[in-house]
């Protein structure tokens, strides 16, 4: 299962899915003060904007139920040259097969 087709439109160019500015994601990785080396697990990843600020000091993994965002976030991790620190997983519902 994929999420709607019109939240795929409505958001495909979006780098952050929920109401958060860049500067408060950024404030937010460092409110968590992670050890360095620590890894993060992004649950509902989008288009992995978080993980791929982040990961200078700390790799991880996202999953998101959305086949076209978990592309971008690939994409993304791959501009930045971070592809080696973070994951992005598809994930279905297995219910639905």
């Amino acid at each position: 299962m994929d999420i709607p087709r019109i939240f795929n439109i409505t958001e495909s160019a979006h780098r952050i899915h929920n109401p958060i500015t860049p500067e408060k994601l950024a404030a937010l990785g460092a409110a968590l003060r992670l050890e360095p080396g620590a890894r993060v697990l992004d649950l509902g990843s989008g288009s992995g904007e978080m993980l791929c600020t982040w990961p200078r000091d700390h790799g991880g993994g996202g999953i998101d139920m959305s086949q076209l965002f978990t592309a971008q976030a690939k994409r993304r991790a791959e501009e930045l040259g971070i592809a080696d620190r973070v994951q992005f997983i598809h994930w279905a519902n297995r219910n639905d097969h």
